[in-house]
């Protein structure tokens, strides 16, 4: 028999719309201010470099690498692949590329100050982006799969794992031509508890509507 595939709420759906959303947008805005990008989008701006993307298109670069390590992980481990998963690749791509194209449109001064606050916005809408995806916690990205598919496999924790992982790719995308700059150090640095912080207040006032939801069709069926 075969197993019925058990589809998140509508309300999960619609948050994992807007977080991968603001995650694309966000690597869009880093991309076009060209001040490095954090592990992950350096990786794709080298994929994008070699083969030979314009600027703009560092969402078809994310959307080619997301597509071959979501099949590696489909016959390693699928556990990992859900369809949570395949919303965060469609619409981190769609948006990172519309991401780099809005300020193409938008008439700016080339002032190096404007640049850094694009970048600042770039690195805060990608972090809630993240906060709200995993705050809902209906599937992963690619690279998040790769991740605990290692950690399964080699039994080390997840830290060691996301320090190896986010240098190997730093390195990688170095290599392939991606762009780093001053974003790429700070994005290790404050990357982690700016996902942890929105992710914890995310989680509380979701959790927390949910809950009271939940008590409010008891006390009607009552």
């Amino acid at each position: 028999m075969l197993e019925k595939i058990k589809l998140p709420s509508v309300t999960d759906i619609i948050l994992a719309v807007i977080g991968a959303v603001l995650c694309g947008l966000g690597c869009g805005f880093i991309n076009y201010a060209s001040y490095g990008m954090d592990s992950i989008g350096l990786f794709y701006d080298g994929i994008r470099n070699v083969l030979r993307l314009s600027g703009g298109q560092i969402g078809t670069a994310s959307l080619i690498v997301s597509f071959i390590l979501s099949l590696f992980l489909w016959f390693a481990d699928r556990k990992y692949v859900s369809f949570g998963s395949i919303i965060y690749i469609v619409m981190y791509g769609t948006f990172a590329n519309l991401g780099s194209m809005l300020w193409e449109h938008i008439i700016l001064n080339d002032f190096t100050y404007i640049r850094v606050l694009i970048s600042a916005l770039g690195l805060l809408t990608l972090y809630i982006g993240l906060g709200i995806y995993i705050a809902i916690d209906i599937g992963v990205d690619a690279f998040t799969g790769v991740m605990l598919w290692l950690c399964n496999i080699t039994h080390k924790d997840m830290k060691i794992v996301k320090i190896i992982f986010d240098l190997g790719l730093t390195v990688l995308g170095f290599l392939l031509g991606g762009t780093i700059g001053i974003v790429t150090p700070v994005s290790i640095l404050i990357g982690g508890p700016c996902i942890s912080f929105f992710t914890k207040r995310i989680q509380a006032i979701y959790f927390r509507k949910s809950i009271a939801k939940h008590k409010e069709g008891g006390t009607t069926q009552q």
